[in-house]
């Protein structure tokens, strides 16, 4: 969004299957257009942390894919340690 449009993120049922679609139905509301980039999958928790670390620290993974959360990955890890990142505690 070039503009703030707080309105836009009202009165959606958040943490439901019926996010993305109320807020398309709010952007037409509003007259916004929205692109859809590729889908990924929610981080919430330490199983899917461990996918995206994989996902994303494996080499085969192109460069182009979600460079800045890589880096931050990378740093993370490299300065944490894999081992305090990813085991239960």
């Amino acid at each position: 969004l070039k503009q703030n449009h707080r309105e836009l993120f009202e009165r959606i049922d958040w943490s439901t299957e019926r996010v993305l679609n109320q807020t398309i139905e709010r952007a037409k509301q509003f007259k916004i257009d929205v692109e859809l980039l590729p889908s990924g999958y929610d981080v919430d928790d330490r199983a899917s942390l461990n996918r995206l670390c994989a996902d994303l620290l494996d080499e085969r993974t192109p460069a182009n894919v979600a460079p800045h959360t890589r880096k931050f990955l990378a740093d993370l890890v490299a300065t944490k340690g894999g081992q305090q990142i990813f085991t239960a505690q």
